[in-house]
């Protein structure tokens, strides 16, 4: 470790954030046993002459488990081994509140300081060292709930994040507001501000980046926006996927979408039509594929053969008939 933790007993604290109350550990085994339930299996280990006392107070709110921990001085370690046995990635966001956490992944190492956060990936190895006393909150969020902004994160793992300004700050009171109010929200309204307060936090990440300002976040943009297209090409099937099933998929504003495929000259619409145009040509012109031309039309989105045979002679200059014959194998 690269800094050494002080030895003190670790005061017993009442929540400060969430109202469920803080259960008492005092043995290895219970709070091992709390935490394969509450996170993900760690070993755990205690570190200095102190009494071992945790207490943890854990809520689910929308996509999002919160928890906030006061600790023994310990290490807890995410081995390869069990990172293997993972089902489903998730990432893990410690924010400190008092005393300091030390977190370290991919070989970076983080000293977090009060009101500072970081970032892990619970699908890997990990390993995070805490005063005796450290309090602080994990959130929670299954990988999936921020797939557009994973290029960012994962270049962000294991490093020391400041919450004073920017998106940060509006991440922390939005998070602050978000426990006051869950109880009262319903579960769709939680779900939908639960995923609000992890993109914000998502966002300040390119204004961490190396270099910071507008330079950074455009890396970011652009790391989404390959995430959206990537998903196109793996949904072509889909009818009805559109901008606003985008958007929705994404948990991002119309707005904000039609921003990121700008960057190209594009709207999704353009986008989602050429890549299907631009697939069926690809196999209309493989004479290893015998489907019928409305068969290939209908298994990629489109709906009506004379709809999709107009699109593609208005693209390619050609009808898909046509295009075929003119790719077939020689006799």
């Amino acid at each position: 470790m690269s800094a050494p933790m002080p030895k003190s007993a670790a005061p017993a604290l009442k929540p400060t954030w969430l109202s469920t109350p803080l259960r008492r550990f005092d043995t290895r085994g219970a709070w091992a046993d709390s935490i394969s339930e509450h996170f993900v299996p760690l070993e755990v280990e205690a570190r200095g002459n102190g009494a071992f006392r945790n207490l943890a107070a854990n809520e689910m709110l929308g996509c999002l488990q919160i928890s906030e921990l006061v600790t023994a001085a310990q290490r807890v370690r995410r081995t390869r081994v069990l990172a293997s046995r993972a089902e489903n990635a998730q990432y893990k966001f410690s924010v400190q509140l008092s005393g300091r956490t030390q977190i370290e992944q991919d070989g970076r190492s983080a000293l977090l300081d009060p009101g500072d956060w970081g970032i892990y990936d619970t699908s890997r190895p990990y390993e995070v060292c805490e005063e005796p006393g450290a309090h602080f909150l994990v959130l929670q969020v299954p990988a999936h709930v921020l797939s557009v902004w994973e290029p960012c994160i994962q270049s962000q793992l294991a490093r020391r994040l400041g919450s004073e300004h920017g998106s940060a700050r509006v991440a922390m009171d939005a998070l602050r507001a978000l426990v006051s109010q869950g109880p009262a929200l319903g579960s769709e309204l939680a779900f939908e501000v639960s995923s609000t307060v992890m993109r914000l936090f998502a966002l300040s990440l390119g204004e961490h980046a190396d270099g910071g300002g507008a330079s950074s976040l455009e890396e970011v943009r652009q790391g989404q926006l390959r995430v959206i297209l990537r998903h196109v090409q793996e949904h072509l099937h889909d009818s009805g996927m559109n901008a606003d099933t985008l958007a929705q998929r994404f948990r991002m504003s119309r707005r904000y979408l039609y921003k990121l495929f700008s960057a190209r000259g594009l709207t999704p619409a353009d986008y989602i039509l050429g890549a299907r145009l631009e697939r069926c040509r690809d196999l209309l012109a493989d004479p290893a594929c015998t489907r019928q031309i409305g068969e290939l039309a209908y298994a990629h989105g489109f709906i009506d053969t004379s709809v999709f045979s107009h699109a593609f002679r208005r693209r390619f200059e050609v009808s898909p008939s046509e295009w075929r014959a003119r790719h077939a194998r020689p006799a």
